[in-house]
């Protein structure tokens, strides 16, 4: 996925393989979802990558609020949470991530709602490589391997996504994509 910073995504993209989708890490990003909820106590996965060792998942918990979740190893989970459940409507929920810079550093992550900022926390740390080496994917509308977050597995989207958007909004430096590739290389031998 060289030379592009941005791809939109929809419910057909399920089960996509970790390389296959525009990565996010290491850099300045933003997750940007529209959706339709045609009933209050909409819930389920709007679109995650990973799993319960390490990954992230924007969706709506049981309460229907919307949640971003940034799960590091399995052993930091930063919410970005919103305490209002949301109604029925048209909804652009935008998760941006501002990266302080560097290989496996953390950032502030900002949740929005149609334009409005509704949470905001700080990520200590990020996963600098890759968040699976078992085969976790990426998935819309669900989470089909092991939850990212303290959710039902599969849990499924309620109401109705027209796209989910991956962008980058900066660049990794040199020395950054240098160890990134170092990693990716120790991790192709690991899996053999």
């Amino acid at each position: 996925l060289e030379g592009h910073d941005r791809i939109v995504y929809n419910r057909h993209h399920v089960r996509m393989p970790e390389h296959s989708v525009l990565n996010l890490k290491n850099v300045s990003h933003q997750i940007s979802a529209k959706v339709v909820l045609d009933d209050l106590c909409s819930q389920g996965v709007i679109a995650c990558q990973g799993g319960n060792m390490a990954g992230w998942s924007l969706y709506l918990d049981q309460a229907g609020c919307p949640t971003y979740l940034y799960n590091w190893f399995g052993h930091e989970l930063t919410f970005v949470a919103s305490t209002t459940p949301l109604d029925a409507g048209a909804y652009e929920i935008i998760l941006t991530y501002h990266h302080d810079g560097g290989f496996g550093a953390g950032g502030e992550a900002v949740l929005s709602v149609n334009g409005v900022s509704v949470a905001s926390n700080r990520i200590p740390r990020t996963v600098p490589v890759i968040y699976s080496m078992s085969g976790e994917t990426f998935d819309v509308g669900r989470d089909t391997g092991s939850p990212v977050g303290p959710y039902p597995h599969n849990f499924v989207f309620t109401g109705t996504i027209e796209s989910v958007t991956l962008e980058r909004l900066s660049q990794a430096s040199e020395a950054t994509k240098k160890a990134e590739r170092k990693g990716q290389f120790q991790a192709s031998l690991s899996s053999q």
